[in-house]
């Protein structure tokens, strides 16, 4: 306490009288506080019983009594976290930007919101409906945008050639055994040219001359 303090201030006194009224304002207001928090508890309880979650209401309060930029802004940054996080394999605004289709205005729109998000060092590349633009910063740190052409890719060698055919598994078997396999090809109803054996191969004749032994047919179509 201050020696000028000690001079004015006693009992009975212009300034007691003075301070004390400051003091019972003070606990007036702190009662009301106290009040209005315990029906704020009230009306909690009120929303909780109705169904609703109170965290997320107060989420809500919070959003509606922020600014409509600090909102978008923390959104952003909050989905640029997710996805470095791995916690979001693409990020909502990204996804959503990519799925709609836009008119020219709108375009411009959402590029000047992309714009905020632009790194001081690297580059943003979003399509904004079947375009795809490319976000940096030039050597002024102001934010550009230039729209990314996309250079044909050669094509292939394996691409423009023909696939191989799968290799067929050749028995292990002799002559005879080519030609017991032709007939129970045709006993289990498999055509002739289900034949295992290559072209060159001399067990390939002895597979079909069991198949055709078989059906009692050359193999060409139904006896006749």
């Amino acid at each position: 306490m201050s020696k000028r303090e000690a001079s004015t201030i006693g009992r009975n006194t212009v300034s007691g009288r003075q301070l004390q009224d400051f003091v019972e304002r003070i606990e007036r207001v702190r009662e009301a506080k106290k009040q209005l928090n315990e029906d704020e508890k009230l009306i909690f309880a009120e929303l909780k019983a109705a169904g609703f979650t109170p965290a997320r209401v107060r989420d809500v309060i919070k959003r509606r009594a922020a600014k409509p930029a600090d909102v978008e802004e923390a959104e952003a940054q909050l989905d640029m976290y997710l996805h470095a996080l791995g916690m979001a394999t693409e990020t909502p605004l990204f996804r959503s930007v990519g799925q709609m289709s836009v008119d020219l205005a709108a375009r411009d729109e959402v590029i000047a919101a992309f714009k905020l998000l632009v790194p001081t060092e690297g580059e943003i590349i979003v399509k904004v409906g079947a375009q795809a633009v490319r976000l940096y910063r030039d050597k002024n740190g102001e934010a550009q945008a230039e729209d990314v052409v996309e250079r044909p890719k050669p094509a292939s060698k394996a691409a423009s050639q023909m696939p191989e055919r799968p290799k067929r598994d050749v028995p292990d078997v002799d002559a005879a055994g080519a030609k017991d396999l032709g007939r129970v090809a045709y006993r289990e109803n498999q055509p002739i040219t289900s034949n295992p054996f290559p072209w060159d191969d001399k067990r390939r004749s002895e597979f079909d001359a069991g198949w055709r032994e078989a059906s009692g047919t050359d193999g060409m179509g139904p006896s006749e």
